[in-house]
């Protein structure tokens, strides 16, 4: 009987512990101690089998001991997520080295030869533990549905059962008869290895070698199923010391490698089960299988032995279930073959149609990238590479013009009626300017309401005639469901008469179309030098406002609003002067730079305050009001009610000293929900006494009805109308007219009206013959420093007496705050 056997310890699978790192240098000596035990373990087999005697039984016993406890070690190093299939194994191992002690006790103390039967059955203990622990390693459970690594497992198995029939058991081999025991014996360990084998080369056909541990493992049950066979030729040859040998040596490999197989780091890995494919290799051992038992038949037939066809019945059953499962193997590879195909086919259709659609696509994302999505015209990317494009390739005398273009009244109609049909109009421009242009011509949408048109090859007459064409289909009426809108087009074209950068030259056509704009908007404007040069002005000049607000740049000078009858004093109107570094900046260069960047609003908060503070004296000591200009941007923005008093109260000046002066298109508001937004502000302010003016009347839209709606309580006349003179001509007797009428219509509604800009005596008698009272202009002062009316005012009330300028207690300029009912004799003007 066999001498000893050493459990095969199959390492099991588990997760390695993230992050864990080897402490005091003993990782590396873990990671390595199953080829520590590999090798010493080999050297241990081959001097326990070298051995003689007793020596030999014990060291080989006691290597299978060890071989158990090393699986042991390795499940509790490795900590396999399979860890019940392990402890299968080494039970399995555990059993069939018990066995091997029983065993050793009885040789060591019997007498007899004989080993009893019962001893025998012991070791067949092992073989259920053994299977049921390979059944639950990963991907080799009965259950598997793997036919092709069950087929192979299958055919090596068959294939080895043959050459064992023909080595143990073939009639005509010359064989002894074996006796009913040693029959058990020579054919239930085979029978039951053919089952362990089989998973143990289940497992193999499923990891190979990507999972050293499981490889390992089935090396060992390889040795253990070679020594199950010699050990059973044994006792058919009665060759006891060299069949005994080898079958020791096969039964102390399995447990060698068992145990290394434990230890292997890789035990803990869990191994991915890949599909098992028909490799060249494994074709070689299939045919190798296939031969090997016909071929041992035929050498162990000896010559001149009876021939009987029942004898022949276990080779060819085995013989046909090989070619079977070869068949069956075949089979499955072709059907692998064939899904595969068939799957490589879809995949293939499904790339196309995935290569079709990404190309779709990307069509469309690169059309939508550079197009715009309301009007389906170039958008700015693709205007720009054309721009691009067009100024590298300009050669000799060719000449492209640039157009760029904004549709004015556009947002008041957005605004009014809706986005919708706002895209509805800004899509029927599109069409039109498209129908007017060449097939070479770039139209574009730059975004909002802003076109840009770019002609190539074209003259600068003809470049103006498409820049008239678009004015004129602009202005043509756009019907948008049951609406009619109209709008205009300005312009702003520029040449490209020489190389350039697009960018610049965008600039350049923008600062024209910027130009056509300002200049009342409904034409166009040709780019010239001079645009750049205002441009950079304006420029400086925005910086330098930046600047100013932080340095206190900015002073106010007072002038008089005098009694055209009596030459009194009655308000002051605070102008602001801005004291840059470079010198003196009129108003009309830096006020609209101001307005378009927005820096009116803290502007005006400071000339507000400033004046305030200022006319809280002169109201203390002559009951004068101050009248501040206030611009469009501050009457329009939420906080301006709390603005005006907060001045108010920060400098003591009471409501009715302070008259708020407001040009008429800063009033008519373009929205009617803006409109009243900016007549409740200004209505709030006249509850504290606050007065409103409105400023430079008969120059903007002077629509009378405003007058009787919006609540007005001065009218100041623009200077345009108080230029009169002697004249007869048809000028100077409209001049005439128009003052008057106004003049009348401030009468009618009792509203105190203002002369601006009264220069001559001459023009101060023609109102004062109008019923003009009140006046303003370089006649009577011009524009003074705080400390010079401080000392005009102290002069005038010197020289006219104390009664002539009344303190806040007289009547002094104090027009109602209720300009609707009939005024009181004198107070229109006086107060």
């Amino acid at each position: 009987m066999s001498d000893d056997l050493r459990k095969n310890a199959h390492p099991g699978v588990f997760r390695p512990r993230r992050g864990r790192r080897h402490r005091r240098g003993r990782g590396p000596v873990r990671s390595r101690l199953w080829l520590w035990f590999l090798l010493s373990g080999l050297l241990v087999s081959v001097a326990g089998l070298l051995a003689p005697g007793d020596t030999g039984v014990a060291a080989r016993t006691a290597l299978q001991v060890v071989g158990v406890a090393a699986m042991a070690v390795g499940i509790r190093v490795n900590r396999p997520a399979e860890q019940a299939a392990w402890w299968l194994l080494t039970a399995g191992a555990g059993a069939w080295v018990g066995a091997d002690l029983i065993w050793a006790a009885w040789y060591f103390t019997a007498e007899g030869p004989e080993v009893p039967p019962w001893i025998d059955l012991v070791y067949l203990l092992a073989y259920p533990l053994l299977v049921a622990g390979l059944a639950k390693l990963p991907g080799n459970s009965m259950r598997s549905r793997n036919v092709a690594v069950m087929a192979d497992a299958m055919v090596v198995v068959l294939g080895l059962a043959f050459v064992y029939w023909t080595m143990t058991f073939n009639p005509y081999g010359g064989l002894r008869t074996l006796s009913g025991r040693e029959m058990l014996l020579a054919s239930t360990y085979p029978i039951a290895d053919v089952v362990v084998q089989f998973m143990a080369l289940r497992l193999w056909f499923t990891h190979g070698l990507r999972n050293r541990s499981y490889a390992l493992l089935s090396l060992g049950f390889i040795g253990m199923a070679f020594g199950d066979v010699t050990h059973a030729m044994m006792l058919q040859r009665d060759e006891t010391w060299s069949y005994g040998l080898l079958g020791n040596a096969g039964w102390l490999a399995w447990f060698v490698l068992s145990g290394a197989a434990a230890l292997h780091p890789s035990a803990a890995r869990r191994a991915k089960t890949p599909a098992a494919r028909l490799t060249t290799a494994r074709s070689l051992v299939f045919l190798v299988m296939a031969c090997a038992g016909p071929f041992s038949l035929m050498l162990n037939l000896q010559a001149g032995s009876e021939v009987r066809p029942a004898d022949f019945a276990v080779p060819l059953i085995i013989f046909a279930a090989l070619m079977t499962f070869l068949v069956i193997r075949l089979i499955t590879n072709t059907n692998t073959a064939h899904r595969r195909a068939r799957l490589l086919d879809e995949q293939a259709a499904d790339l196309s149609r995935a290569l079709d659609e990404q190309q779709s696509l990307q069509r469309l994302l690169s059309y939508r990238a550079m197009h715009d999505h309301l009007t389906g015209l170039a958008n700015r990317a693709l205007f720009q590479d054309r721009l691009e494009q067009a100024t590298v390739r300009r050669a000799g005398q060719a000449r492209h013009a640039l157009l760029l273009l904004d549709l004015d009244g556009f947002k008041l109609i957005n605004d009014t009626y809706g986005h919708p049909a706002g895209d509805q109009l800004l899509i029927q421009a599109g069409h039109r300017l498209r129908g007017i242009l060449r097939e070479a011509d770039t139209l574009a949408r730059l975004g909002g309401d802003e076109f840009a048109i770019l002609l190539e090859g074209v003259t600068p007459g003809e470049a103006a005639d498409v820049a008239e064409r678009v004015v004129e289909v602009i202005g043509q009426a756009f019907v948008v469901g049951d609406h009619s809108f109209h709008v205009t087009a300005s312009v702003g074209l520029y040449m490209i008469a020489e190389a350039a950068e697009a960018q610049d030259v965008l600039r350049d056509a923008d600062l024209a179309l910027y130009a056509a704009k300002a200049a009342g908007k409904n034409q166009i404007s040709v780019f010239h030098q001079g645009l750049r040069v205002e441009q950079l002005d304006q420029a400086r000049i925005t910086e330098g406002l930046r600047r100013a607000l932080e340095r206190e740049e900015f002073v106010l000078n007072y002038q008089p609003v005098v009694d055209l009858a009596t030459g009194r004093i009655q308000a002051v109107e605070a102008l602001l002067r801005w004291w840059s570094p470079d010198g003196i900046v009129p108003p009309d260069r830096f006020i609209p730079a101001a307005e378009e960047n927005g820096l009116i609003v803290p502007i005006g908060v400071y000339a507000l305050r400033r004046a305030c503070v200022d006319a809280a004296r002169w109201y203390a000591r002559y009951g004068i009001a101050v009248t501040v200009n206030v611009s469009g941007r501050q009457v329009h923005r939420p906080e301006f009610v709390s603005t005006v008093l907060e001045a108010m109260r920060e400098s003591g000046l009471p409501g009715e000293a302070l008259i708020l002066e407001i040009t008429e298109t800063a009033l008519l508001a373009p929205g009617q929900d803006d409109m009243t937004r900016v007549t409740g502000y200004l209505s709030e302010l006249r509850e504290h006494g606050v007065r409103i003016a409105i400023d430079d009347f008969g120059t903007g839209y002077s629509s009378l009805a405003y007058l009787q709606h919006l609540p007005v309580d001065v009218v100041k006349i623009d200077g345009a109308f108080t230029t009169l003179d002697s004249g007869t001509d048809t000028a100077s007797r409209q001049r005439h007219a128009f003052t008057q009428a106004i003049l009348n219509l401030c009468e009618v509604l009792n509203l105190p009206a203002i002369a601006e800009k009264v220069e001559t005596s001459e023009q101060k008698g023609f109102l004062r013959d109008m019923q003009c009272q009140l006046g303003q202009g370089y006649l009577f002062s011009k524009p003074v420093p705080a400390a010079d009316l401080d000392r005009l005012l102290a002069d005038a009330a010197a020289d006219a007496g104390s009664e002539s300028l009344p303190g806040p207690a007289g009547t002094g300029l104090r027009w109602s705050a209720h300009p609707r009912r009939a005024p009181v004799e004198g107070e229109r003007l006086a107060g």
